[in-house]
């Protein structure tokens, strides 16, 4: 069954750590984020406040780093 996800803009540190969990659940299945999701968190991201954005990007870099280049386009790269 497919799942919906929804683009939501974070509003605060929960969100971004919800958002984080999803990916880590996802990679943890080896096949990679899906297209759904990769696009969600993508638009999620851009719409984000600045520090919401870098504490994103800054718990993948720790937790995920496999999920980097997901976000290299937002400073996500090395």
């Amino acid at each position: 069954m497919a799942r919906t996800i929804t683009v939501t803009k974070w509003e605060s540190e929960q969100d971004v750590d919800n958002a984080v969990h999803t990916i880590r659940s996802e990679m943890a299945g080896g096949r990679g984020l899906s297209q759904e999701t990769e696009r969600a968190m993508q638009q999620s991201l851009r719409i984000a406040d600045a520090h919401l954005t870098d504490s994103f990007l800054r718990a993948i870099r720790e937790h995920i780093p496999e999920a980097m280049h997901y976000f290299e386009e937002h400073g996500g790269g090395s």
